[in-house]
């Protein structure tokens, strides 16, 4: 079985350090690649099969004064240029993004939310790209907070290219155990892994002396099939690499 392992980059200098540390991938946001110049571009040598965050991080969707539209010619842009490097998957992991108002009109922005998925996929489609929704957990957002949610959430959008994923960290805040994992492989698309046990938005790589059981998760994500990238942080360097790369190749 294959997986190909990727590192999360904010800068074109993430990019190029992520090949000289051994990794296959990258996985910048589509605002990145959306500011790179053509000899930017030429540098980078490595493939972006995931890309972040379709919006900026201030453009949230349920906010008031959001206008799909608006987005429409720069997501046709960034979707365009991320395909021409080999993007096959789009993952949006921000919560802020999709929080629903505690009271109002939250049909009405939820109604939003979907027509903006929808549009997305629209676009991503056009150059076969899929849009993954992660689950998260409460302190992330209000909205998708656990697998079941969004396996009854997707089809309501209605799109063949929209599908679901999941972080490490998250796991234990949407009620995700290990043994779940091959409940759910249709859903899983993509994965990410990094220290569940560090509090923030900060991102951390795993490392043999966290205390972390890594290995029952690998385990339960070959033995559900998963076949596709696996990304670790952008603090990600050849030793953490190394030790999930053994992990994921150790015998059960």
């Amino acid at each position: 079985m294959s997986v190909r392992w990727a590192r999360m980059v904010h800068n074109l200098s993430g990019i190029l350090q992520a090949g000289a540390e051994g990794f296959d991938r990258i996985q910048p946001s589509l605002e990145l690649l959306n500011t790179l110049s053509k000899e930017d571009w030429a540098q980078i040598g490595m493939v972006p099969e995931v890309c972040s965050s379709p919006l900026p991080p201030d453009a949230h969707v349920t906010e008031r004064g959001f206008n799909i539209y608006a987005w429409t010619e720069y997501l046709k842009r960034a979707v365009s240029r991320a395909a021409e490097l080999g993007c096959k998957r789009i993952a949006w992991s921000e919560g802020r993004s999709r929080v629903l108002p505690l009271e109002g009109d939250i049909s009405g922005v939820r109604e939003q939310l979907m027509q903006f998925l929808y549009m997305l996929c629209e676009i991503a489609g056009n150059f076969d790209i899929s849009i993954l929704v992660e689950p998260l957990g409460p302190r992330r957002t209000n909205f998708l907070n656990s697998l079941d949610e969004i396996s009854e959430f997707l089809p309501l959008v209605d799109k063949d290219n929209l599908s679901s994923m999941i972080s490490l960290r998250e796991l234990s805040d949407i009620g995700f155990s290990f043994s779940d994992i091959d409940r759910y492989s249709s859903l899983i698309s993509h994965v990410q892994i990094e220290n569940p046990l560090l509090e923030g938005p900060q991102r951390r790589a795993p490392k043999k002396e966290d205390g972390v059981d890594y290995k029952s998760f690998f385990s339960a994500l070959r033995t559900a099939g998963y076949n596709n990238v696996i990304t670790l942080p952008e603090d990600a360097a050849a030793d953490s690499l190394e030790y999930c790369r053994a992990l994921w190749k150790s015998p059960d």
